[in-house]
């Protein structure tokens, strides 16, 4: 029961920080685009850039974490990210737009990631599935209160009159969203600073290790490593589902928000349940069914065309897709003891296994731009469905093989 505080500080403050770089696009897509004045393409490079100042974070981020607690590691970074909020709200140009995400590249990664994951391991106890799968699930369900609240608030004349007051100038509905992401990110560092113990964390190890540690679990590490690329890759790809719901199905820009909320909380169930099922079977075997069911996904998406006899199949994958992919964020660091991985080395393991496993960061944005944008928009989300299929497959071939070794 005393650890159910600081978990849930964790839980807030590992899905609010992401917020402004991620949920602002994930949810209100078309109107971005449109307020804004961005294409997809130069929205993809901007997530590019995130991407190459993130994976550049994660190492040093991994190293910092094994030596410094975590209260002022993540009150940094929180502030820090809801600072570039206020910037984003003044509709940067897209040079400065650029210069932001690479900002909150750092912002988000660099004192935060790592020590999020090696806390909430302490923190959670020793059942790693259940504790990353209510880590996640938490993570999902805040993502979900908050995206209510904006979608409320991008609809509301009254707020929006009141934040143009406050700012001295007419902002866009879309700015106003931003405007209360940032202050969810600035409250939450607040939340960390006054109420987060490090007495309830075990952080610094006694031990030094050396890197013969890390080289005696390459194998383990590596596969882990492209698991996590894998179903991100597939987590990423679900950004563009609001774009789908505008594009391709023709929802208006607030019907497609409302339908991405409405789905967003599939998140924490699925999730938690994935936790719970990977700590009876183990999580390795509970990820090669996932993406087994994330590959037959992809599959009917691309190969189904719209139409109004088939629409309920055309949903029903779109929600297995997204349950698939929410399931594997849920268990996919429980990996790391599910493949004894040493916790002495817990920290630089994460920033490794984060190195490469969030690439998709900077590969996702510029690949699916393309494809939107080269496309018939129809044919470039089957062309995408495409490439997340093999991706499935790739990531469904390194659980077999993680499974058989460890």
């Amino acid at each position: 029961m005393k650890n159910i505080l600081p978990l849930t500080l964790l839980i807030v403050a590992g899905e609010l920080i992401f917020s402004l770089p991620f949920h602002v696009s994930r949810f209100f897509r078309p109107s971005l685009l449109e307020d804004y004045s961005y294409s997809n393409m130069e929205l993809g490079i901007a997530f590019s850039i995130y991407g190459v100042t993130a994976l550049l974070s994660y190492m040093p981020g991994g190293y910092i974490a094994d030596k410094i607690s975590p209260k002022y590691l993540l009150f940094a970074s929180l502030l820090l990210t809801s600072i570039g909020g206020i910037f984003f709200m003044t509709n940067p140009s897209i040079n400065d737009l650029y210069f932001l995400f690479g900002y909150w590249g750092i912002t988000t990664i660099l004192f935060f990631w790592a020590a999020l994951i090696k806390a909430t391991q302490f923190v959670a106890g020793s059942n790693q599935g259940i504790s990353f799968g209510a880590l996640e699930a938490g993570r999902g369900l805040v993502a979900s209160i908050t995206a209510s609240i904006a979608v409320i608030i991008y609809s509301n004349n009254s707020f929006i009159e009141f934040i143009s007051k406050v700012m001295s100038k007419n902002v866009s509905p879309i700015s106003t969203v931003i405007f209360l992401y940032s202050f969810f990110t600035f409250f939450s560092s607040l939340t960390i600073l006054f109420f987060f113990r490090d007495t309830n964390v075990k952080f610094k190890n006694k031990k030094k290790y050396n890197f013969k540690d890390i080289y005696n679990n390459k194998k383990p590490i590596l596969c882990i490593s492209i698991i996590v690329l894998s179903a991100y890759t597939c987590y990423k790809a679900i950004d563009y589902y609001s774009l789908y719901f505008y594009e391709v199905l023709k929802y208006s820009k607030e019907q497609s928000a409302f339908l991405m909320t409405v789905f967003s909380y599939a998140r924490p169930i699925s999730a938690l349940l994935a936790g719970y099922i990977a700590d009876k079977i183990s999580p390795s075997k509970c990820t090669k069914f996932l993406f087994l069911f994330l590959l037959l996904s992809y599959l009917v998406l691309a190969a189904l065309n719209v139409n109004n006899q088939l629409i309920y199949i055309l949903y029903v994958n779109l929600i297995i897709s997204m349950l698939g992919v929410f399931a594997l964020r849920g268990i996919f660091y429980s990996l790391l003891k599910d493949a004894n991985i040493p916790s002495l080395i817990t920290g630089i393991a994460v920033g490794i296994v984060s190195f490469i496993g969030y690439m998709p960061d900077i590969y996702i944005g510029p690949i699916a731009g393309y494809l939107l944008e080269s496309y018939n928009i129809i044919i470039g989300f089957k062309v995408f469905f495409v490439f997340l299929f093999l991706i499935s497959a790739f990531g469904l071939a390194t659980s077999i093989y993680l499974k058989k070794n460890i």
